[in-house]
């Protein structure tokens, strides 16, 4: 049976979705590090985690980017499909 993600909605009426992950001493450890020297909370480490995750896969949390990569997609595809001219 899956587990269902908690959904909350904050005070400024953004719509979140929690889920608890667990790591291992060693990279908490890291990862607790590198938020103290960016001077950033463990919320805005792992955001920027994901996003760039995201980012590597080719897929976008935002509604618009995911768009504009699907259409990019969309053409490279057709391109690709398209016969080549011929040269004289």
């Amino acid at each position: 049976m899956a587990r269902q993600a908690a959904r909350k909605r904050t005070r400024d009426g953004e719509d979140r979705v929690g889920k608890r992950v667990v790591f291992d001493r060693e990279t908490w450890g890291a990862i607790d590090l590198l938020a103290r020297d960016q001077m950033k909370d463990i919320q805005e480490i792992t955001e920027e985690a994901f996003r760039d995750l995201l980012r590597k896969y080719g897929r976008s949390a935002d509604f618009r980017e995911a768009l504009k990569l699907s259409a990019r997609a969309a053409s490279q595809s057709a391109a690709k499909k398209a016969p080549a001219k011929k040269r004289r």
